[in-house]
Order: C-alpha cells, then sequence, then structure tokens
C-alpha cells in the first residue's frame, strides 16, 4: 500500500492531492483511474497499473496461498477467460460455471477474492468477472499463480488484448482487428498447445480434481477407480500429473519401481463423445494404491465442492474391497447401493430414481469385518480358509540376486512373474508353484540364484532394504 501511495503522490497531481491523504481503497483508485484513463499518458497509465499489479500480487500472496493454489487448479478445470465483442467495442470475462448444487464454491470464490458476482440460472451457477479494475485484479493474481492447462495460454491471450484494448487511443479498424485475431485463436479455436513448465502442488490437485477428477466403482468386477479425462492435447498435463503422484505419495523404492514399470497409474486414449475432440485419460484402479497411498494423500484434505461428497465415499468403498468385506453378499449389496447415489445420482437435478442409502447401512459398511489378508509378499489369502486368492491385479514385485554375474552377485528388479522366469530360464507355471509354496517371505533358490516376492504399495511399507 505504501509503493502504491509515493507512486500516486509522484504521478496523480492532476488531482491536486497525494491520493494516500483521501484514504481511498485500491479499488476505488482502480475505479477512478479507469474511469478516466484518456487524462493519463499510456506511459503513466501503464506505470500506475505496474505498480497495482505488484500491489495487488503482494496482498495475494500473502493472504492465503494455499487458497490461490487451489482456485488456480479449480480454474485449470473449471474456468474460462473470454473476449466479447460489443457494438461499440469489446468487454473481457472471467468466468466459472458449475452445476446449481455447487453454488456455495461460487460464493466461496467470490467471498475469498472480494470481487466478481455471482448468479444462478436454471441448474447451472456461474461466477463472472467483467469490471475492467477487477480484470486486471484477475490479471494480477494468475500473472504471480502460474496456470498448468491450456487455459494458461488463453489468459495469456486475454490479457495481451486487454492490456492493447485499455491503452488505445482509438478503437481503429487495425487495433480491432488485431483483438479480433487474439479471440479467434483462443479456447475451442485453439489450435497452439505448446506450455512450459507445469508446476503442480498439492493443493493446485485438490483444485484440479474438483473440477475434472471423477470417484466411481465398476459394479461389475467391484474395482474403484480414479479417473482424470481431458481432451488429448492436454496429455502433457496428465503426464505431469502422474509424476507428481509418483514423487510426492511417499512410496517407497520397490513401489517406485513397480510403478514405473506398470500401468498402475495408467495414461490413455478415451473415446470422443459425439463430435467432441480425442480426449485423453489418467486412471487409478489398484485397490493397493488407492487405499493405501491416493486416498491417504487427500483424506486431510478440505474439498470444498460437491465432489468432497464423492470422496467420502470412495474411502468407505475403498476400505470395504480392500479388507474383503464385498465378498459378503450383504455388505456388497450395500458397497452397490452406495455407489449409486454418489457423483450425478446425487445431483438436485438427476432425472432417475435414486434409493438413499441410510446412515446405519453406511456404518455397516464401514465397521464389516475382514475376509482378506494382505501377506508382505502381496498375495492375499483368504482369514478363514488361509488358501491363496486369485486377483486381477498384483501388487507385488520380483526381486532376483544372480550369482553368476561376473563381477558377483547382480540384483535384478522385475515387474511381473512372467519376465521373472524368463530372466531365469525356467516355466512360468514351475516358478509360479515353487514361489507359492512359500507364505512368508523367504526367497526360492534356482540353479544358484534367489527370486524373492516382494510387497507394493502396503499399508506399512518396508522402506528401502
Amino acid at each position: 500500500i505504501c509503493a502504491i501511495n509515493d507512486f500516486y503522490t509522484n504521478v496523480a497531481v492532476w488531482v491536486g492531492i497525494p491520493l494516500y491523504m483521501l484514504n481511498l481503497s485500491i479499488n476505488l483508485v482502480l475505479f477512478l483511474l479507469l474511469l478516466v484513463p484518456h487524462i493519463l499518458t499510456p506511459m503513466v497509465w501503464q506505470g500506475i497499473k505496474s505498480q497495482l499489479n505488484k500491489s495487488y500480487s503482494t496482498i495475494s500472496n500473502e493472504n492465503d496461498k494455499e487458497f490461490y493454489n487451489w482456485f488456480l487448479g479449480f480454474t485449470d478445470a473449471e474456468g474460462n477467460f473470454l473476449i466479447l465483442t460489443l457494438p461499440t467495442g469489446f468487454t473481457f470475462k472471467f468466468s466459472i460455471g458449475l452445476h446449481i448444487d455447487d453454488l456455495h464454491v461460487l460464493n466461496y470464490i467470490k467471498d475469498k477474492l472480494g470481487f466478481g458476482s455471482v448468479y444462478a440460472y436454471k441448474s447451472n451457477c456461474y461466477y463472472n468477472v467483467t469490471k475492467k479494475e477487477d480484470i486486471l485484479k484477475i490479471i494480477s493474481i494468475f500473472d504471480v499463480y502460474t496456470l498448468n492447462s491450456s487455459k494458461r495460454l488463453d489468459f495469456i491471450d486475454l490479457k495481451k488484448a486487454f492490456n492493447l484494448y485499455i491503452n488505445r487511443t482509438e478503437l481503429s479498424k487495425e487495433l480491432t482487428n488485431q483483438i479480433l485475431d487474439i479471440k479467434n485463436s483462443m479456447n475451442i479455436q485453439r489450435t497452439n498447445f505448446k506450455l512450459p513448465e507445469i508446476i503442480i502442488t498439492k493443493s493446485w490437485l485438490l483444485g484440479f480434481i474438483e473440477g475434472d477428477g471423477s470417484f466411481s466403482l465398476s459394479r461389475n468386477t467391484m474395482e474403484p477407480a480414479f479417473s482424470i479425462k481431458l481432451t488429448e492435447s492436454q496429455l502433457p498435463l496428465l503426464i505431469g500429473i502422474k509424476k507428481y503422484l509418483e514423487n510426492n505419495l511417499g512410496l517407497d523404492s520397490y513401489s517406485i519401481e513397480k510403478l514405473n514399470c506398470s500401468s498402475i497409474i495408467m495414461i490413455g486414449n478415451g473415446k470422443a463423445v459425439n463430435d467432441s475432440k480425442p480426449l485423453a485419460t489418467l486412471t487409478i484402479k489398484n485397490i493397493q494404491f488407492l487405499n493405501n497411498y491416493f486416498v491417504p494423500f487427500f483424506n486431510e484434505c478440505k474439498f470444498i465442492s460437491k465432489k468432497g461428497l464423492d470422496f467420502n465415499d470412495f474411502k468407505i468403498i475403498c476400505k470395504a474391497i480392500y479388507i474383503g468385506a464385498y465378498r459378503v453378499e450383504k455388505i456388497k449389496n450395500l458397497i452397490l447401493k452406495l455407489s449409486l447415489t454418489m457423483s450425478n445420482y446425487r445431483l438436485s437435478t438427476y432425472l432417475g430414481t435414486v434409493e438413499p442409502i441410510s446412515i446405519p447401512e453406511i456404518n455397516e459398511i464401514i465397521n464389516a469385518k475382514a475376509t482378506i489378508e494382505h501377506l508382505n509378499d502381496g498375495r492375499l489369502i483368504d482369514i478363514e480358509t488361509k488358501k491363496l486368492i486369485q486377483t486381477r491385479s498384483s501388487s507385488s514385485i520380483y526381486e532376483i540376486i544372480k550369482s553368476s554375474h561376473p563381477g558377483g552377485s547382480e540384483k535384478l528388479i522385475k515387474p511381473n512373474l512372467a519376465e521373472s522366469a524368463k530372466e531365469l530360464g525356467i516355466g512360468f507355471n514351475t516358478l509360479k508353484k515353487q514361489l507359492d509354496k512359500q507364505l512368508l517371505e523367504d526367497s526360492v533358490e534356482y540353479k544358484g540364484n534367489k527370486i524373492k516376492r516382494i510387497g507394493v504399495f502396503r499399508a506399512q511399507a518396508i522402506k528401502d532394504r
């Protein structure tokens, strides 16, 4: 604030007195300056904007970094930067549109930022920023907190066009065409998607998941799944999210090896819907990874949107699947019932019939007894029969100590049993039988080589050995 006051003392001589003596707010100063921009020379006007940018950015930095990073991620998912044509020129708009059930989210954003407007229309609600002084504040925020998606490119374009428009001496045909060219290369008309470095934080990821993340259950296979679907051009962002998860969930070295040589965090192509653009998807289905690492990572985060309700239900479902409670028919039916109250089923505008699940029924899922024991080597056994349980996906990795290496013993890590058998020159079934005989962490010897099955993504993972 002091910096702004000093600046106005020097440049605002046209008022007759220093503006800081009037004890005006930054917002009012912005309003006055935007009301009479032609009184000032372009150089002075640019200097004032620069000072306001710095001051607002400083306030933003000191106010609530977690919120701004969350807001950044939420904007990457749900925000839009727009240039609108008017008979007399252009207007610039930042907008977030949500389902009416998330109206409170937009009011939360408005209250935290201190500007903009919120309105509801039918089944949707909108947060809009259109005033020139408020667009300047939005620019200040996203100059400091950098967007990660193609929304960053739309922001840069809006900022460029806004500066051209606000600094105009007249709205010439040349300037009009220049702004129209920028407008016509933004959003769905964009062809350039090249982005600089992607920087992901936990708060950013939470905000992005609240916008574009999905928690679900495959009812045929009883597999919980977390997924993000974006347009194919956003593939680098999904890769960035995958790398962030790999590096920030506290995984042990064996679990990281498993991630690096498997599709636990799978990135693939999704089907385009109707005439939409091709999709890229990030999907996680491994129950050990979800229950023991992914869910705990976000468990203490404060969700703002209704996505938090889905996460809480997803957490309950993941635990029930992990401990094998779903193998009891009654619990399985309750899990299915819970899943049919999530996502679109919970919307106030959902037209189908939803059978509500009671709190006692939810507690029955939460308190259900385990039927599965997770061994340290990644296998599962039935608690009652003590028999091994076959699963769709493996949560094991294989360590081979080869004694025939010229320089002494050599340690190799293989992602699955098939590659381990191939490395040792032994049949798959033969090796499997040998390893399945061991219910402890003992290794198996074959022709002087040792092979050991090691569990990954365990609840209490043994760290680097």
